[in-house]
């Protein structure tokens, strides 16, 4: 069974997007799974009230 997803286009800074494509590497993600698990992470915090 196929996993439906949107697609975004974002923009960001080129520092970010360096850095960004770094810490994918580093950590043998693509931006696209770095990006979902921050987006992830930051939306569970929100839910949970931990952060303003």
């Amino acid at each position: 069974m196929a996993i439906m997803r949107k697609v975004w286009a974002i923009s960001l800074p080129p520092k970010m997007e360096k850095e960004i494509a770094l810490l994918a590497k580093r950590e043998e993600k693509t931006k696209s799974e770095l990006i979902r698990s921050a987006l992830r992470l930051y939306t569970e915090q929100k839910r949970k009230g931990k952060s303003k």
